[in-house]
């Protein structure tokens, strides 16, 4: 049967129940049993059945896809973010609708305006916009932040505090006595927390704020090669390969001549050479916690809870240059939701 001739009414034969119950599984799956939602997707599979979001619109129901904003398209970490996201999404019959903003304040506003009549909800991740243009823009539509604590938004967030305490506390730990952080954007509110961690750490040297992009760690390396530093923790993985690769350019070494840690721990971090230390987050985990508190709250929840997930440090070869032995291990760190 052509897709076009399909109708919900079809499904509903096909699926032997009633249409509303495969209209509730398109537009608010959780409120349906597993065998009744597996039935009708099965039945919206075999007959290629596509659902009007137009006149679902006209009609008051939901429109049954969701926004998601990320800042680089291009970092693994929000790629994996994104993957994570979407598969939320298959599996509850929903669309998910992608816009990259490039760390831009006015292109995030502005990508969340155009998808804002096109979707039931918001996934924005490391958002670089005030809460409250974001509130504005969104107005009663569910919104979930990705790294960022706002007043009255759900979010989920990796602890930046220890993403700091470990990454300097493995550096020290290896005979380190001069240890650069360096900064991401001020814009980033992750940043911002790892600010006031490195304030009450003392004898740290900072650099940036820098962008957290493999071409701004390459440029850094210069500076980095001019200093006393003979250990520095990068703002993530993607910068950290950048400082790796400066030095390689200049014909220093990594860890000998300094001692790298990451953060975020993509793959790209185990397979470079040499492989990074890095402090790993639960990236996956991340993007399953966002889905589902926009899960939650398109099915009417009023709380607004701030999930905090834990890392992870794994000790690699780019920080065996000093009293380090050759090991991997992990150390792991409490997480919250509140």
């Amino acid at each position: 049967m052509p897709s076009q001739a399909v109708t919900l009414a079809d499904v509903a034969v096909e699926a032997g129940v009633h249409p509303s119950t495969v209209s509730r599984v398109l537009s608010r799956p959780q409120l349906i049993g597993e065998p009744t939602r597996t039935a009708v997707h099965a039945a919206i599979h075999k007959l290629g059945y596509t659902p009007n979001r137009a006149a679902r619109q006209l009609a008051g129901g939901r429109i049954g896809a969701i926004g998601v904003l990320v800042p680089d398209i291009t970092n693994p970490f929000f790629a994996h973010v994104v993957r994570s996201v979407q598969q939320g999404c298959r599996r509850n019959g929903l669309t998910m609708l992608l816009a990259d903003t490039d760390q831009r304040e006015a292109d995030e506003l502005s990508e969340a305006r155009a998808l804002a009549g096109s979707v039931d909800g918001f996934v924005a991740c490391s958002p670089v916009a005030a809460t409250q243009q974001w509130l504005q823009v969104v107005g009663t539509a569910p919104l979930v932040f990705v790294n960022r604590r706002a007043k009255g938004v759900a979010s989920v967030a990796l602890d930046q505090q220890a993403i700091i305490e470990l990454g300097v506390t493995h550096l020290r730990a290896a005979g380190h006595r001069s240890i650069a952080v360096v900064r991401g954007p001020h814009s980033y509110w992750s940043s911002r927390e790892r600010d006031r961690v490195v304030r009450r750490l003392p004898g740290l040297v900072t650099y940036g704020p820098v962008r957290p992009d493999f071409e701004a760690g390459i440029a850094l390396a210069t500076d980095l090669m001019r200093s006393n530093v003979t250990g520095v923790l990068a703002f993530n993985d993607v910068q950290a390969l950048g400082i790796v690769a400066g030095y390689r350019a200049a014909g220093r070494s990594v860890p000998r001549d300094l001692s790298v840690v990451g953060s975020d721990d993509i793959a790209d971090a185990a397979m470079s050479d040499p492989p990074l230390t890095t402090v790993a987050a639960p990236v996956q985990q991340l993007g399953d916690a966002a889905f589902d508190l926009l899960a939650r709250l398109l099915a009417g929840a009023i709380e607004r809870p701030e999930i905090t997930l834990p890392v992870t440090l794994t000790v690699r070869a780019s920080t065996l240059g000093r009293s380090s032995t050759s090991s991997t291990n992990s150390i792991a760190t409490k997480g919250n939701h509140r």
